[in-house]
Protein backbone atom coordinates (compact mmCIF):
# COMPACT_ATOMS: atom_id res chain seq x y z
CA UNK A 1 0.00 0.00 0.00
CA UNK A 2 1.61 3.36 -0.75
CA UNK A 3 2.42 6.01 1.73
CA UNK A 4 -0.28 8.74 2.04
CA UNK A 5 0.77 12.14 0.23
CA UNK A 6 2.93 14.19 2.27
CA UNK A 7 5.32 11.66 3.76
CA UNK A 8 7.94 10.11 1.64
CA UNK A 9 7.65 11.93 -1.29
CA UNK A 10 11.00 12.38 -1.84
CA UNK A 11 12.12 8.82 -0.56
CA UNK A 12 9.94 7.83 -3.79
CA UNK A 13 10.85 10.21 -6.24
CA UNK A 14 8.51 13.13 -6.80
CA UNK A 15 9.46 16.54 -6.28
CA UNK A 16 6.41 18.23 -4.70
CA UNK A 17 5.81 22.14 -6.17
CA UNK A 18 6.93 24.91 -4.07
CA UNK A 19 5.22 28.14 -4.26
CA UNK A 20 4.70 29.79 -7.81
CA UNK A 21 6.95 30.05 -10.82
CA UNK A 22 9.41 33.08 -10.84
CA UNK A 23 8.38 35.73 -13.36
CA UNK A 24 11.26 36.54 -15.85
CA UNK A 25 13.80 39.68 -15.28
CA UNK A 26 12.18 42.36 -17.62
CA UNK A 27 14.10 42.94 -21.10
CA UNK A 28 15.33 46.12 -21.74
CA UNK A 29 14.62 46.56 -25.42
CA UNK A 30 18.00 48.80 -26.51
CA UNK A 31 20.30 45.90 -25.26
CA UNK A 32 17.91 43.49 -27.03
CA UNK A 33 18.65 45.29 -29.85
CA UNK A 34 22.02 45.80 -29.36
CA UNK A 35 23.04 42.31 -28.83
CA UNK A 36 21.14 41.64 -32.17
CA UNK A 37 22.84 44.20 -34.27
CA UNK A 38 26.11 42.59 -32.69
CA UNK A 39 25.16 39.21 -33.69
CA UNK A 40 26.76 37.43 -35.95
CA UNK A 41 24.88 37.35 -39.96
CA UNK A 42 24.45 33.95 -40.00
CA UNK A 43 23.81 31.49 -37.20
CA UNK A 44 26.70 28.99 -36.28
CA UNK A 45 26.38 25.38 -38.36
CA UNK A 46 25.20 22.72 -36.28
CA UNK A 47 27.81 20.01 -36.20
CA UNK A 48 25.73 16.80 -35.15
CA UNK A 49 29.47 15.51 -35.71
CA UNK A 50 30.45 16.97 -32.34
CA UNK A 51 27.51 15.77 -30.19
CA UNK A 52 24.99 18.88 -31.83
CA UNK A 53 21.77 18.89 -32.66
CA UNK A 54 20.75 15.53 -34.67
CA UNK A 55 20.23 15.49 -38.08
CA UNK A 56 17.63 16.87 -39.66
CA UNK A 57 16.31 13.31 -41.94
CA UNK A 58 17.85 10.28 -42.55
CA UNK A 59 19.12 10.74 -45.86
CA UNK A 60 21.63 13.75 -44.24
CA UNK A 61 22.76 10.86 -40.84
CA UNK A 62 23.36 8.23 -44.13
CA UNK A 63 25.29 10.62 -46.72
CA UNK A 64 27.02 12.32 -43.64
CA UNK A 65 28.20 8.63 -42.90
CA UNK A 66 30.00 7.75 -46.14
CA UNK A 67 30.85 10.99 -47.56
CA UNK A 68 33.47 12.39 -44.27
CA UNK A 69 34.95 14.90 -46.12
CA UNK A 70 31.79 16.76 -46.67
CA UNK A 71 31.12 19.88 -44.16
CA UNK A 72 27.96 19.57 -42.44
CA UNK A 73 26.68 22.61 -44.57
CA UNK A 74 27.45 20.17 -47.70
CA UNK A 75 26.22 17.34 -46.55
CA UNK A 76 22.75 19.01 -46.06
CA UNK A 77 22.60 20.92 -49.41
CA UNK A 78 23.00 17.44 -50.76
CA UNK A 79 20.62 15.28 -48.60
CA UNK A 80 18.50 17.83 -49.43
CA UNK A 81 19.03 17.33 -53.18
CA UNK A 82 18.43 13.42 -53.35
CA UNK A 83 15.16 13.77 -51.11
CA UNK A 84 13.58 16.89 -53.17
CA UNK A 85 14.67 15.68 -56.62
CA UNK A 86 16.80 18.59 -57.25
CA UNK A 87 20.00 18.97 -59.51
CA UNK A 88 23.47 19.64 -57.78
CA UNK A 89 26.95 20.32 -58.61
CA UNK A 90 29.70 17.94 -57.03
CA UNK A 91 33.38 18.43 -56.36
CA UNK A 92 34.35 14.95 -57.23
CA UNK A 93 37.30 13.35 -57.02
CA UNK A 94 37.89 10.56 -59.46
CA UNK A 95 40.12 6.76 -58.80
CA UNK A 96 42.53 8.15 -60.91
CA UNK A 97 42.69 10.90 -58.23
CA UNK A 98 41.37 14.51 -61.18
CA UNK A 99 39.20 16.39 -59.15
CA UNK A 100 36.10 17.35 -61.75
CA UNK A 101 32.95 19.53 -61.48
CA UNK A 102 29.56 17.48 -61.93
CA UNK A 103 26.16 18.41 -61.74
CA UNK A 104 24.05 15.65 -61.33
CA UNK A 105 20.25 15.09 -61.85
CA UNK A 106 17.89 12.04 -60.96
CA UNK A 107 19.72 11.69 -57.69
CA UNK A 108 19.29 7.83 -56.01
CA UNK A 109 21.49 6.84 -53.04
CA UNK A 110 22.54 3.85 -52.92
CA UNK A 111 25.32 3.79 -50.13
CA UNK A 112 27.79 4.04 -49.87
CA UNK A 113 27.00 5.56 -53.90
CA UNK A 114 25.16 7.73 -55.62
CA UNK A 115 23.58 7.03 -59.00
CA UNK A 116 22.74 9.98 -60.58
CA UNK A 117 22.56 11.61 -64.03
CA UNK A 118 25.50 12.86 -64.73
CA UNK A 119 25.48 16.22 -67.33
CA UNK A 120 28.82 16.39 -68.37
CA UNK A 121 28.66 12.73 -69.70
CA UNK A 122 25.16 12.67 -70.87
CA UNK A 123 24.66 9.40 -69.31
CA UNK A 124 23.91 7.34 -66.23
CA UNK A 125 26.71 7.16 -63.72
CA UNK A 126 27.70 5.78 -59.97
CA UNK A 127 29.43 7.99 -57.92
CA UNK A 128 30.90 7.03 -54.52
CA UNK A 129 30.06 9.23 -51.71
CA UNK A 130 33.55 9.15 -49.65
CA UNK A 131 35.26 10.65 -53.14
CA UNK A 132 32.91 13.86 -52.80
CA UNK A 133 34.68 16.75 -51.95
CA UNK A 134 32.31 19.56 -51.98
CA UNK A 135 28.50 20.61 -52.85
CA UNK A 136 27.22 23.65 -54.37
CA UNK A 137 24.09 24.94 -56.36
CA UNK A 138 23.89 23.50 -60.18
CA UNK A 139 25.40 25.60 -62.60
CA UNK A 140 23.26 26.39 -65.02
CA UNK A 141 23.74 25.24 -68.40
Amino acid sequence: MPAPRGTGARDSGRIAATGTAKKPAPVDPNTLAAQLLTAPPTAPEPAPFDRGPPFATDTEEIVAGWAKHLPYSDVRQLAHAIDAGAPITVDYVATSGNRTVRTLSRLELDPPYLEAWCHLREDDRVFTLSRIHGVMSPVPE
